[in-house]
């Protein structure tokens, strides 16, 4: 009987495994894009000679004021 119960789960979970493989490798080659294409709008930025007029917005301190 125990057998039986593992015989049927193997497949599921390598169905799973398999998901799972397949998820990560999207979400490196998403994080690669995007590492890429970071360093593309940078190094044009660079190039164009306008990053002293950029204003980088690091966020709302909130607080007292």
């Amino acid at each position: 009987m125990f057998a039986k119960w593992i015989k049927r789960l193997s497949p599921q979970h390598k169905k799973r495994e398999k998901e799972l493989a397949q998820a990560s490798r999207r979400v490196a080659f998403s994080i690669k894009r995007y590492k890429d294409t970071s360093k593309e709008i940078q190094e044009e930025i660079a190039n164009n000679g306008f990053a002293p007029f950029l204003i980088y917005d690091r966020g709302v301190k909130h607080g007292g004021h």
